[in-house]
């Protein structure tokens, strides 16, 4: 069948404009697939990423407090308890003379921070203590503290010495120095003063975390 040149015409036009407008409307629907695609990409990363920031701080480190220490070098083994400040600011001491005493308001084993830890040098008659050894600790000696999880963590002396009880800056060994998980060991040490009932001195010993098991 021979049709006039206009029909022709026409139904070109008309099959043009059919195909054209199946390529919009899948140029146009490709372009929204991939929009959304990428917008539920980028909701999924935000998702994970908030997940992620929720369960940070649970997965973070547990420290809990010391229950015992030891020092196999100078035979030193002793149960701990807490300890607060005394009115003067100076550490409180252990009740038993077999005990060391931990500053519960300083840091707990493995924490960055400052491990705080006193005991008595003698008993009320003279005989040793907790910390009667703690003169002879030297440095490199390795001080172990077991936390109430069980979990050891290991401490090497770096050193040790003794300041004066009237000495103002006396109280700057309670310090932490930022970014260590230092110990601090304190007991009494120099010369017995019988009008005060102390030692005019305290031994100081120092050291850093090396270990944990």
């Amino acid at each position: 069948m021979n049709l006039p040149n206009a029909a022709k015409k026409f139904i070109f036009f008309l099959l043009s404009a059919v195909l054209l407008s199946g390529g919009v409307y899948f140029a146009y629907t490709k372009g929204f697939l991939r929009d959304f695609t990428m917008k539920k990409e980028v909701v999924v990363e935000q998702t994970v990423q908030e997940q992620t920031s929720v369960f940070e701080s649970v997965m973070k480190p547990i420290f809990m407090p010391p229950v015992h220490i030891s020092i196999k070098e100078r035979n030193i083994n002793a149960d701990i308890v807490e300890v607060g400040l005394q009115a003067d600011g100076t550490l409180d001491t252990p009740k038993k003379w077999n005990e060391a005493g931990w500053y519960k308001n300083g840091a707990k084993p493995g924490e960055e921070g400052n491990v705080i830890i006193n005991a008595h040098f003698d008993d009320n008659l003279g005989r040793p203590a907790a910390f009667w050894q703690l003169k002879n600790a030297t440095v490199g000696d390795t001080v172990l503290l077991e936390d109430s999880l069980g979990r050891l963590y290991a401490y090497q002396i770096v050193d040790s010495f003794l300041i004066d009880v009237n000495d103002p800056d006396r109280l700057k060994v309670l310090k932490e120095t930022e970014g260590k998980s230092e110990l601090t060991l304190i007991t009494c040490g120099g010369i017995w003063l019988p009008g005060r009932s102390t030692y005019d001195k305290r031994l100081v010993v120092k050291a850093e975390l090396i270990d944990s098991f």
